[in-house]
Formats: structure tokens, sequence, C-alpha cells
């Protein structure tokens, strides 16, 4: 079990959670909020089983927000994108259907959920392994989206580090990930109505590592030379961490930096 703050390396912390076992502790000299558990570095996630491929429910799930970010970012009559994490990838091929002389290219360290997105989704441009070692320009892209990615980073420095590389002047990096003060009250409610389960969706403390605020997403914004941070809380989304539907809708916060 890891006990150092991924962000300021302090071995100082509290624990705020259990989930069957695992602490998520808050560090005590930064205030980040990190799972104890030892997760691989790069790792498939929910894509290394193929029973999660039967999922139109997910792009269902992710439509409107998927738009409304198509309706407010992409507004230029041509740019380049790259979709970092882009599972199945729905989210690139929502873009070259609408916005044609976009080019959207994605990256998924899941080889299967690359075939899928290339078998099922008649994707070209995605590609599998580790985008650090894509060979893409640097200071030619427009725009970089991460949709529920950076939370299963365990060390994302270099990782940010490499994409503001990436940014032309001006460029934008969109991060989506949980807002783990709402996250955290609906895994306290469900605990408190129903006991902890073996199965239950609570933190994800073994898949999402990292629980990010506004005031530690700033932080790693600046530790890796990000400034110009904006957040908005997006609409809910009919899936919970890999779970259809649910009880609880999963609130998710939008992070943009430039």
């Amino acid at each position: 079990m890891n006990r150092i703050c991924y962000l300021c390396s302090s071995a100082q912390n509290s624990v705020v959670f259990v989930e069957n076992g695992i602490d998520i502790v808050q560090c005590s000299n930064c205030s980040h909020v990190f799972s104890t558990y030892e997760q691989e570095e790069h790792y498939e996630g929910y894509w290394d089983d193929d029973s999660s491929y039967d999922l139109g429910w997910w792009d269902n799930a992710h439509r409107e927000i998927y738009q409304d970010f198509i309706n407010k970012f992409l507004i230029a009559p041509s740019g380049k994108i790259l979709d970092v994490g882009c599972g199945l990838g729905f989210f690139v091929k929502r873009i070259i259907d609408q916005k044609p002389n976009w080019e959207a290219i994605g990256y998924e360290i899941s080889e299967k959920a690359v075939q899928f997105a290339k078998d099922k989704n008649g994707l070209k441009n995605v590609f599998s392994g580790i985008v650090q070692n894509s060979g893409i320009k640097k200071g030619s892209l427009d725009i970089i989206t991460l949709w529920d990615v950076i939370e299963h980073i365990p060390k994302p420095h270099s990782l940010l580090e490499y994409l503001h590389s990436l940014l032309k002047p001006g460029g934008i990096l969109f991060l989506q990930t949980p807002n783990f003060p709402i996250q955290l009250f609906k895994a306290k409610l469900k605990v408190m109505l129903k006991g902890m389960r073996t199965d239950g969706h609570y933190l994800e403390a073994k898949d999402h590592i990292n629980d990010y605020t506004e005031k530690t997403m700033k932080m790693l914004a600046k530790q890796t030379g990000f400034q110009n941070c904006k957040f908005t809380i997006l609409k809910p989304i009919a899936s919970v961490s890999g779970s259809q539907g649910g009880s609880f809708g999963s609130f998710l916060k939008k992070f943009t930096i430039m």
C-alpha cells in the first residue's frame, strides 16, 4: 500500500474512507486525496474484460456531454484534437461524424478497446499504446481531452507535461474527472443505507488512484506548466464507474486548463 502523496511526496495523511479494506487518505500537507492501493502505472482498466464491450449504453450515457463539448470548443472551421484514453472511440467518432474538417486522433492503452474502435466504430485514427510514445509533433494540437482518465493515473506529472508540449500556444487541455466531495458524500450515503458490499461502487479504490478537488487540480496544473484553470460541474450521466444505471447519478467535474 502506498502512503506517499502523489502531488507533494508527503507521507503525512489521514484516512477519509475505507473501501473493502483499502484506505483512501488525505494528505496533511497539500490536502490531496488518494487511494493507498498500488495500481500499475499503465493498465487496461475497464477495457481488459471483453464483457465490458457491450457498451452502446456508454455512448448514450455520454452523448449529451460530448455534444455540449463539441458545441462549445470545436467552433473553429478546422483544427486538431487528441483524445487520450479514448476507450472504444465513441467521442472520436462523434467528432469525425460532425466535424469532418477537424482531425481527431485517439490514444488508448488497451489493444482490445482500440480493436473494437476500429472494427465496430470504423475508426482509423485510433492507436494503442502509451501516448508519450506517439511521436505527435510538439505544438501541433489545438485541444487535448481526457475523459475519466486522470483519476486512474498514479503519477500524472510526466503525462501532463508531455501533453503540455503538444499543445499550440493558447491550446486547451480538457479533463473530466469525478467531483471528489460529491463522490465521498455519495459513498458514505450508500454505506449508511446498504452497508459496505464487495461488489459495490463507492470511490473505486482500486481504479481511481487520485481523487481531485479544485484546489489539488489547480496545484497539479501549476506543477505541469498549465494556467488559466476553469471548472464546471457537468450534467449527471447515466453510468457510474462501469455500471449501467444505478440509483445515484454520477456528477462529474469538467476541468479546463490552457
